[in-house]
């Protein structure tokens, strides 16, 4: 037999629902979405934005242009959370940055622009990892998936001074084609990619932290699967991103340690992992502290995934900085795998 991924191609068309193709941004929030096209193997939806008309003079914010999306998520056919629709665009950039290093991030795409008058970028809904893990099966059009996004406010994105630009915000799935039966002599061709038995979800979860040099413990309640990615996003009373952990930050895993250490030397390690993808332009976003538990095939660098149970107790401890401003929050973001059928054992810790 053939396998999949020699027999199959990548196959994109535009989605049929939620597409806005013209709407200036205003002082109130705008909710869409809809169903997704079926047919073939989802690897996601991109979310294409655009500006039609230019605006006035406007203010970048520091989540920009992400937090566009205030809202965006992906449903399965039972109306259950594959990509949390709670997740902002901007976690969702983190995602793909963290988690999804070897796709080039939206701030170096040619179509992206970020100033005082347009606002352009792509994002993706991603479930699939690579290689067809996290792959969905999209090939009834019966039981179709579904997506959300609730789109910012003008202040949120560029600021209130001026004119806000007029967008398009335009949907495409982006699927694996379903091969046909047999190849030219007469050779069966796998059907079914061995990564579906493999899916993804994408969760956050928030704690409220203390004020400056108090003491902090975030337990997760995101337990239960296999854990491929996390990212801790700190933020001061004012929902500005700062390094707000000081020295040590302890991760520790049930009765077990995992580390103990500065904050500089989590860096450290995620900037060895990361410049296996990003070299030089790795540059890690302020109040993101990153922990990656998957594998570079290629230079085989890396941690496997995380195992836990849903009696799995997870945490991390470290006190709030000194100097910073009011009660701060800190964000958990969290990929994690689980198996709904025979897996492929080349597929584990990617």
């Amino acid at each position: 037999m053939n396998p999949f991924y020699q027999v199959t191609n990548l196959f994109a068309q535009q989605n049929y629902q939620g597409q806005i193709t013209s709407y200036q941004l205003g002082a109130s929030t705008l909710p869409g979405g809809g169903q997704i096209n079926p047919g073939n193997f989802m690897r996601g939806l991109r979310l294409q934005v655009r500006t039609i008309t230019a605006g006035a003079t406007q203010t970048t914010q520091a989540d920009g242009p992400y937090i566009l999306f205030l809202y965006a998520g992906l449903q399965n056919v039972d109306g259950s959370e594959i990509l949390y629709n709670v997740l902002s665009g901007y976690e969702y950039y983190i995602a793909q940055f963290l988690f999804r290093p070897w796709l080039m991030l939206p701030s170096l795409r040619a179509s992206y622009a970020y100033n005082t008058t347009t606002v352009a970028f792509d994002m993706f809904l991603q479930p699939e990892v690579r290689q067809q893990l996290g792959v969905l099966e999209n090939t009834d059009s019966r039981s179709q998936y579904q997506w959300s996004q609730t789109i910012n406010t003008e202040s949120a994105v560029v600021g209130s001074a001026g004119t806000s630009p007029t967008l398009s915000i335009l949907s495409f799935i982006d699927t694996w084609a379903q091969p046909d039966a047999e190849d030219l002599e007469q050779t069966p061709n796998q059907q079914i990619p061995p990564g579906a038995n493999l899916q993804t979800k994408l969760r956050h979860q928030t704690f409220n932290g203390a004020a400056a040099g108090g003491s902090n413990t975030f337990l997760s309640t995101l337990t239960g699967n296999a854990v491929r990615g996390q990212a801790l996003i700190f933020r001061d009373g004012s929902n500005v991103r700062q390094d707000g952990l000081s020295n040590p930050i302890q991760w520790q895993l049930d009765q077990r340690n995992l580390s103990s250490v500065a904050p500089d030397q989590y860096f450290r390690w995620a900037e060895d992992f990361y410049s296996q993808y990003y070299a030089a332009s790795y540059v890690r976003p302020t109040g993101v502290y990153p922990f990656p538990r998957f594998y570079n095939p290629g230079d085989l660098y890396g941690q496997g995934w995380l195992y836990t149970a849903n009696s799995t107790a997870e945490s991390w401890s470290s006190s709030t900085a000194s100097g910073i401003s009011g009660t701060p929050t800190v964000t958990l973001l969290q990929e994690e795998v689980y198996a709904t059928g025979a897996v492929d054992p080349t597929l584990i810790d990617l």
